[in-house]
């Protein structure tokens, strides 16, 4: 049996890092949104771990289940602040479920704790497991979540290299805090798209984690539309419009995407059996 399943990429505006007393209860709080690009697994039974050397992530979610053959297609770059190697893993580990008849909540633990032993995330997978526009309000895997479904068209442009997330952490979680829980307060009073790209923007430019030609580039995009950095990324979001489209042209890749409202999921179970 090969099964394919499918998690949306996500990009979090703002967020407050949560360390909790085990690797469950660890993660973060804050406001994203999860889109409709994002990570496909092409998963079998093998006889042994079979996946691409870069998925670490994937390979430590998947051993907690067993031997499988793994083939990920990734729709957007990685380390640039679009959970793809949340996304990845998620949808492998909810290959892997169903093909062990497991509950995809299994599915979800794994690949949370996946990411927080790797340190490569803290709430992008539970994020991409519901979809659409949330609010994390309590972290970890069984925190509590607001979900909103919206109907949103994104522009987002890659404008520099990847990097590493606990690099950018290193020195500013204090800074990071205290701006996530702000603009987490003041997105829950008026839970709109909007409003959440408001709070992104006001976390852009008050955690100091954007360097300075990013910062540049953050005023230079706003002067069209609302616009705020993918965490953590050298990466920015914004709604869609087409003068926003050319300008953004000018300072790197540029991707259209809207957002995803119904989360991992599973596309098809193929067996070959079944056609013989």
């Amino acid at each position: 049996m090969k099964v394919i399943a499918f998690s949306p990429a996500h990009i979090t505006g703002f967020f407050k890092i949560c360390m909790g007393k085990n690797e469950e209860e660890t993660g973060s709080i804050g406001g994203g949104i999860s889109i409709n690009r994002g990570s496909y697994a092409f998963v079998e039974p093998w006889n042994e771990i079979r996946v691409s050397k870069k998925a670490s992530v994937t390979r430590e979610a998947i051993k907690m289940f067993g031997n499988f053959k793994i083939k990920i297609k990734n729709e957007l770059p990685v380390s640039q602040g679009f959970g793809m190697s949340g996304s990845s893993t998620l949808a492998a580990s909810m290959a892997a479920c169903y093909i062990k008849k497991l509950p995809f909540e299994i599915a979800l633990k794994n690949a949370h704790i996946a990411e927080v032993r790797k340190k490569t995330g803290l709430g992008d997978v539970v994020a991409s497991f519901h979809g659409g526009m949330e609010a994390r309000i309590k972290p970890g895997i069984k925190g509590k979540i607001k979900k909103w479904d919206v109907r949103q068209k994104i522009l987002i442009l890659v404008a520099g290299k990847p990097i590493k997330t606990k690099k950018i952490l290193e020195g500013k979680i204090d800074e990071i805090n205290e701006a996530g829980e702000e603009a987490l307060k003041n997105f829950l009073r008026i839970p709109t798209f909007d409003n959440f790209m408001a709070q992104s923007k006001f976390f852009s430019e008050r955690s100091n984690i954007l360097n300075e030609k990013m910062m540049k580039l953050l005023k230079k995009l706003n002067e069209i539309d609302t616009t705020a950095a993918c965490m953590i990324g050298n990466s920015f979001f914004s709604k869609w419009s087409k003068r926003m489209k050319k300008e953004m042209r000018k300072y790197g890749r540029v991707y259209e995407a809207s957002v995803d409202n119904y989360g991992a999921r599973l596309i098809a179970a193929l067996n070959p059996l079944a056609t013989m």
